[in-house]
C-alpha cells in the first residue's frame, strides 16, 4: 500500500558524513557517533549499526533508556551516557554496562554498590557554564583524585559541553578548551588511559585543533552544519506526503479556519494529510495573538516552493502549488519539520 506521508532516511548519507568526520580526526582520536533522542528522530537502531559499521568507536545517548535499547537490538559497542543517570539506575547502568557520565557523590556511591568488582567506566563532566550539569573546574580535582584510587570504578573519560553558539562567543571557547586540556593533562598523571572529550560538531569545525582525544558528531552526522565552516555533508532526511484534494481559489477568496487567510491572487490550493499532530509547525496568527515576527512556511513540489495557506491544522496543512505545472492528485510534496519533534507515528522508509 502507498503511503500518503512517510520519512525517508538514507543511511549512506550518514556513513558519508561519518567518513568524512573521520578523514578530520588526528592519529589516534576517537569518533563517538550520537544517537540520542532517536538518533534525532531519524531512529536510533539502525543509525547506530550503520554508524558502527561505518567506523564509529563509541555511540552517546542521552538515557539509561536510550542505552538499554540499543543494547535490546543487539548492538555490543561502548555505549556513553552523556547526561547523568539517576542513582536508581545504577543498578540498569551496571547491567548493560553502559558508561555513566557522573558529576556527584550520590551517583557515584550509587554505581560503587552495583558494580561489583567489574570497575564501572565513568566519565566525570566538568561544567564550565553551560549550567546543566557536571562539576566545576575548581571541585575536578577531588573526584579525579577519587575516581583514580577507587576499586569498582574507572575514570574511563572526562568531559565537557561548552557554550560555544558559532559566531558568537570564540575567544571564550578558546580559553575554557584550553583550560580544559591542562585540567585533563593532570588527570591523566593518575588515570593515564582516560578519554578527554569536548568537541562536538561545531567545535570540530571550528577549533579542530582541539579534538583531543574522542569527538562527539551529533549534528553532523546528520547533515547539519551549525557553523559557516564549509562541510560537504549529505542529509540524509527527507519528509513527504502525498496532495489529497486541490482546488482553485480566486484573488480575494478566503481559505482556512476563520477566513483568516485571504488569496492576494487566484491561486491552485493543494491539501496534504501532515498537521501539528505528525511535527509540523502551528503558527501563531499574528494580528489575533500580537507577537514575534511572522515566519513564512512552504513545501517544495517539483523545484518549486509552495508556501503554507492558512493556518496549519492538527492533521493537515494547505499549500499554494500554483508555481509548478500539471499538480495532480496523489503527487508528493516534500515538508519541513523539525527531525526530532517529528511524530514516531510516521513511517521511516530506509535505503
Amino acid at each position: 500500500m502507498e503511503h500518503v506521508k512517510w520519512i525517508e532516511i538514507d543511511l549512506d548519507a550518514i556513513r558519508s558524513n561519518l567518513a568524512w568526520a573521520r578523514s578530520k580526526l588526528g592519529a589516534g582520536v576517537r569518533l563517538m557517533a550520537v544517537v540520542k533522542a532517536d538518533a534525532y528522530g531519524h531512529g536510533a537502531v539502525p543509525v547506530a549499526k550503520a554508524a558502527v559499521g561505518a567506523g564509529a568507536d563509541c555511540l552517546g545517548t542521552l538515557t539509561v533508556e536510550e542505552g538499554l535499547a540499543l543494547r535490546r537490538a543487539g548492538l555490543k559497542s561502548r555505549i556513553v551516557l552523556l547526561a547523568p543517570p539517576l542513582p536508581s539506575q545504577a543498578e540498569a547502568v551496571v547491567k548493560a554496562k553502559l558508561e555513566a557520565t557522573v558529576d556527584s557523590v550520590p551517583l557515584l556511591d550509587a554505581l560503587r554498590k552495583k558494580a561489583g568488582r567489574s570497575r564501572l567506566g565513568v566519565h566525570l563532566d566538568i561544567d564550565y557554564g553551560l549550567g546543566r550539569w557536571g562539576v566545576s573546574p575548581r571541585k575536578a580535582g577531588w573526584f579525579i583524585r577519587t575516581l583514580a584510587s577507587d576499586k569498582r570504578l574507572r575514570l574511563a573519560g572526562l568531559s565537557t559541553h561548552l557554550d560555544y553558539v558559532a559566531g558568537k562567543n570564540a575567544v571564550e571557547a578558546e580559553q575554557k578548551l584550553r583550560n580544559f586540556k591542562h585540567l585533563a593533562d593532570a588527570a591523566k598523571k593518575v588515570a593515564p588511559d582516560l578519554l578527554a572529550h569536548a568537541a562536538n560538531t561545531s567545535i570540530l569545525l571550528d577549533f579542530p585543533h582541539w579534538q583531543l582525544d574522542l569527538v562527539r558528531v551529533g549534528n553532523l552526522l546528520y547533515g547539519i552544519n551549525p557553523t559557516d565552516t564549509a562541510a560537504p555533508l549529505k542529509s540524509p532526511w527527507k519528509f513527504q506526503a502525498r496532495i489529497i484534494a486541490l482546488h482553485k481559489v480566486a484573488a480575494g477568496e478566503a481559505v482556512g479556519y476563520a477566513n483568516e487567510y485571504v488569496a492576494p491572487k487566484a491561486m491552485t490550493v493543494a491539501t496534504v494529510p501532515v498537521g501539528y499532530a505528525d511535527g509540523l509547525t502551528m503558527e501563531p496568527v499574528e494580528r489575533l495573538i500580537g507577537f514575534g515576527a511572522r515566519f513564512n512556511y512552504w513545501g517544495m513540489l517539483r523545484g518549486k516552493q509552495a508556501p503554507f495557506v492558512g493556518r496549519c491544522a492538527i492533521s493537515h496543512v494547505m499549500l499554494d502549488v500554483s508555481a509548478a505545472r500539471g499538480v495532480n492528485v496523489g503527487d508528493a510534496l516534500t515538508l519541513p519539520i523539525r527531525r526530532t519533534a517529528a511524530s514516531p507515528r510516521l513511517p521511516r522508509i530506509y535505503r
